[in-house]
């Protein structure tokens, strides 16, 4: 999936001064807006992008984020309370980002795959919905589509369960997230996307990115060996 670049989009160097983005976004603002093109949907589809770009790197604060992280720019603050893991929000498990989670609700409470994850991750503390607020990542072809990568935990992509996504305007849904799913998996949402100027809307793609957890206790690794071995 390619990166889409507010720079590029507001046609200036990454180097711009902050007091010069403004002019900038205004002068090709102009050439899209909506008023000069009422009936060429594609020019509205750019005017909007030169929108989201300009209130991305017109903000001092967001485009620090952005320039740091990229397209993940708005799960910063996910990354940076993680240590960069980026847990998933309201993460009840502290420094173990598989804790807080109910294993026994898969498979039954009585041994097995449940257990074994129970055992190896820690279970209790109750089922929850875990879930990031995407970065929006543009790409008109065909027109009306967005793209985003989202990030799911490992457990997550293991056994399934809910995440939150964040659209454009702000507007939060839930996804499911089936049990083992691979990292690379694409979801279609239709009519998530961009407005195509005609009054429809395109689709929104999303591409599952797998979380793996940056450090493992010495019985967490003896359980996964066992899992090889049993694999």
């Amino acid at each position: 999936m390619a990166f889409i670049d507010y720079y590029k989009i507001l046609g200036v160097d990454r180097n711009i001064p902050q007091n010069e983005v403004r002019a900038a976004y205004r002068k090709r603002a102009k050439q899209f807006h909506p008023d000069l093109h009422p009936n060429d949907p594609k020019a509205k589809a750019k005017f909007q992008a030169l929108s989201e770009a300009f209130e991305v790197i017109g903000d001092p604060e967001k485009r620090a984020k952005y320039d740091k992280y990229g397209e993940q720019w708005r799960n910063a603050d996910a990354y940076e309370n993680a240590g960069g893991f980026g847990r998933a929000q309201g993460n009840p498990g502290g420094d173990n980002p598989f804790g807080g989670f109910d294993f026994s609700s898969f498979g039954g409470g009585g041994g097995g795959f449940s257990s074994f994850f129970q055992d190896l991750f820690g279970g209790g503390g109750g089922r929850r919905t875990s879930g990031f607020n995407t970065g929006r990542s543009r790409n008109q072809q065909p027109l009306g589509q967005m793209e985003a990568n989202v990030g799911i935990d490992l457990y997550t992509a293991l056994l399934g369960g809910e995440i939150i996504i964040q659209l454009a305007g702000g507007k939060k849904i839930k996804l499911k997230v089936k049990p083992l799913t691979q990292g690379g998996t694409k979801v279609r949402l239709r009519g998530k996307g961009y407005d195509r100027g005609d009054g429809t809307f395109g689709d929104l793609i999303i591409t599952y990115n797998v979380k793996l957890p940056e450090h493992l206790t010495e019985h967490q690794k003896e359980l996964i060996e066992q899992m090889r071995r049993e694999g």
